[in-house]
């Protein structure tokens, strides 16, 4: 730190911009580090350099040296455990802003270190080269700086020394190779779509050139750039790029040049740097050709009369000398050494060893290129001697330049830059990611973020929003099967959606809509969004770009399966949201503009499977719709219809649902949202003593008896696991149970079965070509599985999400009808044909291999990293076997028949969720029947109590009004309705909820015709009277022949009643 008596202007400098905080912003800890700068610095007495150890292998033997360097590794390891063990103390008190020393000898003294002690932790915490700064302990906080460029530049700066060139060589190429991911993938998925049209070679070029071109990501800078025409790049040396290989490209001369040749020349071909240098001249002998590309330079026309030009034999053209100190930068492809050495070698010689022919880059006595590199010589010089040291001169840096290349592309950039300079804070982090607590052991092998199962080279470009096409009939059945409470919420979300059509300033609704298993929830979701997207269509925004793309209402769910079930998209794909859910918030960046095109003009928000919902997931959607529209109010200021049932099962690992409230978590439940509560039973509706059982059973809480009646109907369904049908599916509590059913399954009914290993790669250094690995390893259980027990009839699940919009999602349950082995060579299954139990899932995964009836989806391979071995890439399936699953694996699946074995339930509403998956009790059988394990959470019967419910006052207020108030029983309710057309509305009229509760229903604009009706429009339970506009204008023939008209009126058959004519 300057003094600031005698500098006071650098001091102002370093204190306002080179002084790092003590809190630490929000980018210090990116990457799950304390601070990624390495702040605060450890002070030292002197500038030092401290370097590794040498890790050295004294073994020949491949195995023994492995195992040798891998226990240097381990003791490196240790040595720097300790190390940062030693210095924690020292660290603790240079944070502590309450802490005086006036010297590094006080802080050591403070620590109980010695100097010699303390340099010695510091050189094993080095994971490279590292420069440490004298700097006095009070100066810890201070980021290094050059004063007079700090003077100049009165900004913060951050000054690195460059002490190791492969360091600096990774640096560099991290920038240049940067990836445009969005683009990258983008272009993948362009790909993809292109050589599923069925196009030629040419168009599908146009079509992926097209693509990029219209979708290439630009900085706002380079957008100006090109704007204002501006030049995007500047060049102070020429760049060639040197043809070396025998069946290189050439260029012929022009049509017109040729049509004046000899119809016999053979000088057909265009000259260029290699052919020139050849006819280079005579005092240029001892040149190789990348010199004369380098240091010289073509000239043509006046350009050869002026001065120092050099004419080249043969009449080939002159050339000139380069401007002194800027030779031009040469280009030429690469070959493998082991994979192609003869192309490797000829390289070589081609560019470094003087010739005045092709022949004279070998010779007879030496007829490879690599013998003439390796053993040829000339003009008494050895040919490697000479090759390797005009080598030198243009690739002095390839090999580590290649090398750093490599290890970026396998390994990705450094995670963080500054860890050189501040190592102990790499070893706390990566100490902190060894000791981190596992899942949930032994429960569930699921990823708590489904898209990230899929293939990392799979597309995570915004998936296209297309909404389900169904037609205008079946979306009126759909309305017409709503029940009461199933229509409350339409009716109310539909009357919403008018007025926001109509230009009212609404607030908008979140509504919780509840129900068991079964109440028909995905129902109201379908419904709901059919008819909101009709209304909202209507939006001004809407009519005025006419471009029916952008969705108004985005269907949702965390699962993949959840996702196809309601045609909707997973949350992850839909709103690009990170991996890790941690704080703090991850932004868009550069996809923003993508993703708020697609999405700014949705309205509503409606989430299925709430209950899987972390409170972190439900946060980052909260904050990414605030991004997307720019708006702070919550969710972005767009309505959020949440379904689910909490008493299913919560999300995984340890987490709460959201509807129990934690103060030490961000909560948007509790404030915003209403609840609407389903009961009524959809799906074992055909057995209504299983329904109500059910609905019993969701509420019960552990200590609860299950009364003899609810006891002996469950019993109905218990049964011997010997005497389970084999067929059906088992449910499970444990993976281990459900494994071992598999296998035994497996074992008895396909004694035929075959094994399908996965396969192992790993990048071979010497080709750079992925090698498989010939041993065996065991995954994770979250990787691909080891082995697959396939055969004809097997059954099988899906377990990552391959295309969510095509339904091949983790969850998707099928058979194996078809396997197709590879042709010659050893065996090895390429494809694997399914038959899904959903027909309408995998369209695009058809391949007709058996013929035009062949209407199998067949799946290949899926390649994935092993989350267990560092490199390694594992080829396998996507699949598993399925004779049984987990209770996790089927929530939110239909089923007629299904065992569920109660056995080893360990947590709230699993038995529940596995025991109503069936249509009806007669589909049911229990194993291992345990009442007790049946219960449900009381935080979440607490919490749903807690609730407020929703009020469907102004969108239903009959129904609000007879619900709320006890109304005498002489009342008469009377209701007045313009029907539009009772022929066209009859059925609606009724199954409506509030129409059919009045005594006398008044309907106009019937337009009936006759002095008769069909019996088709009679209401059980009433009388009815009508008049068609023909009779009642009957002295008007011109009032009469009008269309429309008449009136009806319906009376209870308990209200006398009788017809009065218009005198």
């Amino acid at each position: 730190m300057p003094d600031p008596e005698r500098d006071p202007e650098l001091n102002k400098i370093v204190s306002e911009v080179q002084v790092h905080s003590r809190n630490h912003s929000k980018s210090c800890k990116k990457g799950n580090v304390s601070c990624r700068f390495g702040f605060p610095k450890l002070p030292m007495k002197e500038t030092i350099i401290t370097r590794p150890p040498i890790i050295a292998c004294n073994s020949n033997d491949g195995q023994d040296a492995a195992s040798e360097l891998k226990q240097q590794k381990w003791e490196l390891t240790r040595m720097q455990r300790e190390a940062k063990a030693k210095l924690n103390p020292l660290r603790k008190l240079l944070m502590d802003p309450d802490a005086s020393f006036s010297s590094l000898s006080d802080v050591l003294q403070q620590c109980n270190l010695t100097h010699e002690e303390y340099r010695k932790y510091v050189a094993r915490l080095t994971s490279g080269c590292t420069v440490m700064l004298k700097r006095d302990p009070n100066e810890c906080w201070i980021n290094a700086y050059n004063q007079d460029l700090l003077r100049a530049w009165n900004a913060n700066m951050d000054i690195q020394y460059v002490i190791d060139d492969f360091g600096c060589i990774m640096y560099m190429m991290s920038y240049i190779s940067k990836p445009e991911h969005e683009m990258t993938e983008f272009l993948n998925s362009v790909i993809k779509d292109v050589k599923k049209s069925k196009v030629n070679e040419r168009d599908e070029m146009k079509q992926i050139m097209q693509a990029y071109a219209k979708h290439r990501e630009v900085s706002a800078q380079e957008a100006v750039a090109r704007t204002c025409s501006l030049p995007l790049k500047k060049c102070s040396r020429s760049v060639l790029f040197l043809q070396t290989d025998e069946d290189g490209l050439k260029m012929s001369h022009p049509i017109s040049r040729l049509n004046e040749m000899h119809p016999d020349s053979e000088e057909v071909w265009m000259s260029g740097i290699p052919e020139k240098y050849l006819h280079r001249p005579v005092d240029f002998e001892g040149m190789c050709m990348a010199m004369f590309a380098s240091e010289y330079r073509v000239v043509y026309g006046q350009q050869t009369e002026g001065q120092s030009v050099i004419s080249l034999q043969n009449d080939m053209g002159f050339i000139q000398k380069r401007t002194a100190g800027k030779p031009a930068i040469i280009r030429f492809a690469r070959f493998s050494e082991e994979k192609t050495p003869e192309k490797f070698y000829r390289r070589l010689l081609k560019l470094y060893w003087p010739h005045r022919s092709d022949d004279q880059l070998r010779d007879e006595r030496y007829p490879t290129y690599e013998q003439f590199y390796k053993c040829g010589s000339k003009w008494g010089m050895n040919v490697q001697n000479l090759v390797d040291g005009n080598k030198k001169r243009y690739e002095g840096q390839g090999r580590k330049i290649d090398e750093a290349l490599e290890h970026y592309q396998q390994y990705g950039p450094a995670l963080n830059a500054w860890n050189t300079f501040a190592p102990e804070v790499e070893v706390d982090r990566l100490e902190c990611l060894a000791e981190q607590e596992p899942l949930e052991p032994g429960n569930e092998d699921d990823e708590d973020v489904p898209d990230y199962q899929v293939n990392n080279d799979r597309r995570g470009v915004l998936p296209r929003i297309d909404a389900p096409v169904l037609s205008p009939d079946f979306v009126r059945k759909m309305y017409q099967s709503l029940n009461e409470t199933q229509a409350s919420i339409f009716y109310s979300v539909r009357d919403w959606c008018l007025k926001r059509v109509w230009g009212h300033n609404l607030e908008p609704f979140y509504y919780f809509l509840s129900g068991g298993a079964g109440c028909g929830k995905s129902h109201v979701i379908k419904c709901i969004y059919q008819e909101a997207t009709r209304i909202l269509r209507e939006l001004p925004r809407f009519r005025d770009q006419a471009d029916m793309s952008q969705p108004a209402v985005l269907l949702n769910a965390f699962t993949g399966t959840a996702a196809f079930n309601i045609s909707g998209k997973t949350l992850h794909s839909m709103l690009k949201l990170p991996r890790s859910l941690k704080p703090p918030y991850q932004g868009l960046g550069n996809a923003l503009d993508e993703v708020r095109a697609s999405l700014s003009y949705a309205e509503i928000l409606i989430i299925d499977e709430i209950s899987m919902v972390s409170k972190e997931l439900f946060a980052y959607i909260h904050w990414r719709f605030q991004q997307i529209k720019g708006n702070r109010k919550p969710f972005g200021g767009i309505s959020v219809l949440a379904v689910g049932d909490f008493y299913q099962l919560p999300p995984l690992g340890k987490a709460k649902p959201l509807c129990v409230y934690e103060e030490n978590e961000f909560d948007l439940w509790r404030d915003y949202f209403e609840m609407v509560n389903l009961t009524e039973i959809m799906r074992q509706k055909d057995d209504r003593a299983f329904a109500e059982l059910l609905n019993r059973l969701r509420v019960k809480q552990k200590q609860d008896l299950l009364s003899n009646e609810d006891r002996e109907l469950l019993t109905q369904a218990v049964a011997g696991i010997q005497d389970c049908p084999a067929d059906r599916l088992h449910i499970y509590a444990t993976n281990k149970e459900v494994n071992l059913h598999n296998a035994q399954t497996v074992a008895t009914l396909h004694k035929d079965f075959v094994n399908i290993d996965a396969h192992n790669y790993r990048k071979d250094p010497r080709s750079g070509c992925m090698m498989i690995m010939p041993e065996k390893i065991q995954g994770s259980k979250r990787d691909l599985p080891d082995n697959i027990m396939a055969a004809q009839g097997v059954r099988i699940m899906l377990i990552r999400n391959l295309d969510v919009e095509d339904g091949i999602v983790n969850g998707t349950f099928g058979t194996i009808s078809h396997i197709v082995m590879s042709e010659g060579g050893l065996p090895y299954a390429k494809l694997i044909g399914l038959q899904l139990d959903n027909p309408t899932a995998g369209q695009r995964f058809r391949k007709k291999l058996l013929g035009p009836s062949d209407n199998l989806v067949y799946i290949e391979r899926s390649e994935e990293n092993l989350s267990c071995k560092k490199g390694v890439v594992r080829r396998q399936f996507p699949i598993k076997l399925a004779f049984a699953c987990t209770a996790h694996k089927v929530q939110g699946m239909t089923m007629t028949s299904a065992v569920v074995c109660l056995k080893r339930v360990f947590e709230p509403g699993m038995a529940y969720v596995a025991l109503s998956r069936t249509t009806s009790l007669q589909g049911l059988t229990i194993t291992d029947f345990e009442e007790k394990k049946i219960y449900a959470d009381p935080g979440i019967m607490t919490a749903l109590e807690n609730m407020n419910h929703a009020s469907f006052q102004s969108a239903r207020p009959l129904l609000t009004l007879f619900k709320s108030v006890d109304l005498p029983p002489e009342t008469l309710t009377v209701i007045h309705h313009n029907t539009q057309g009772l022929p066209s509305h009859i059925v609606d009229l009724k199954v409506h909820h509030e129409l059919r509760r009045a005594d006398v229903l008044c309907l106009t604009e019937t337009h009936l015709s006759g002095s008769s009706v069909s019996p088709t429009f009679h209401l059980e339970e009433y009388n009815m009277f009508t008049r068609s506009r023909q009779l009642s204008y009957n002295t008007c023939v011109d009032m009469a022949r009008k269309d429309g008209g008449g009136v009806a009126v319906y009376c209870r058959v308990n209200v006398q009643a009788e017809p009065r004519r218009y005198m």
